[in-house]
């Protein structure tokens, strides 16, 4: 459920409220999640977040997860306080200075764009670094089964792409258990990442992370990073495998590639044409990079890391 105009009676009688000299909505992007900008009389610059209370157990989980994340070496939001509020479940995090790399990475030398990558790769490998309780594991138990519902969803879709049985099959032939579990940030790619006033990269919207197979984490680069920049992915992959990747990572990516396709449609159905449209050039692309996700060989971008 999406919180669609500001409550100001809600906001009002916010824990802390009194102390807010500015309160600004922040708009775009995907998350259902309401978001507010926060000036305090103290000079403090925080961000709001707003979710329905059926999303409490995830906002809680999301919050702990970030509060971990925290001594990893990279800068990101700071959590600072995780709650209910008349009906809604909110986090409140440190606003991070930045502009949006998915924005600075147009026009920027390869080399540089290559360096960010690497930023971006340590900073990966790190939050998958994050210990896992034995009950946050069996969060990804139902991952196989979920994943076979989006297929039969995908396959009962009005926008399915010609000519895309080779796909579905290879999917389906792929589908299991998570094999690598980690902690995942859930939507890793460019436009959650942000470059500080000081140079450096910074990881902003966590609130997909989850329990899952680290290497699910490459496929939003696949959809949003590459056509901006295939130096950075480059980058990023040669930094958190400390050189080339294993050769079954190819594999993992191609279906991962593949199956973040086919959701992506079915996804972006709830946001209009434009949206659906969007994920079928998203869906073209893949297919052609990954050689129609068969043989299963380094995606045609990939460079060999130096």
């Amino acid at each position: 459920m999406k919180i669609r105009t500001i409550d100001r009676t809600w906001l009002s009688r916010f824990p802390g409220a009194e102390d807010w000299r500015k309160v600004l909505p922040v708009r775009g992007g995907l998350s259902t999640d309401e978001k507010f900008e926060i000036f305090t009389r103290t000079g403090e610059h925080l961000i709001l977040r707003v979710a329905d209370e059926s999303q409490t157990r995830r906002k809680y989980a999301e919050f702990a997860f970030m509060q971990r994340c925290q001594a990893l070496g990279f800068p990101m939001p700071r959590p600072v306080a995780c709650g209910l509020h008349a009906g809604r479940v909110y986090e409140l995090l440190t606003f991070v200075p930045g502009e949006p790399l998915s924005q600075e990475l147009i026009g920027m030398p390869e080399d540089e764009q290559y360096r960010l990558g690497q930023e971006a790769g340590r900073a990966l490998a790190a939050i998958h670094s994050v210990v896992l309780e034995p009950a946050e594991r069996r969060h990804a138990d139902g991952e196989a089964e979920a994943r076979k519902q989006m297929v039969f969803r995908y396959l009962a879709s009005r926008h399915r792409m010609a000519g895309d049985d080779a796909t579905v099959i290879f999917v389906a032939k792929h589908v299991a258990p998570p094999k690598r579990l980690a902690g995942l940030h859930g939507d890793f790619h460019s436009g959650n990442l942000l470059l500080t006033p000081e140079g450096k990269l910074a990881v902003i919207g966590f609130d997909r992370c989850r329990v899952g197979d680290r290497w699910q984490d490459f496929q939003r680069a696949q959809t949003f990073t590459v056509p901006r920049s295939a130096a950075f992915v480059n980058g990023q992959i040669h930094a958190y495998f400390c050189g080339e990747p294993p050769a079954e990572f190819w594999e993992a990516l191609a279906y991962e590639a593949a199956y973040g396709a086919i959701r992506q449609i079915v996804e972006a159905q709830g946001h209009g044409a434009d949206a659906v449209q969007q994920m079928q050039a998203s869906y073209v692309r893949a297919a052609r990079d990954f050689r129609g996700f068969t043989p299963c060989e380094p995606p045609r971008w990939y460079v060999p890391a130096r």
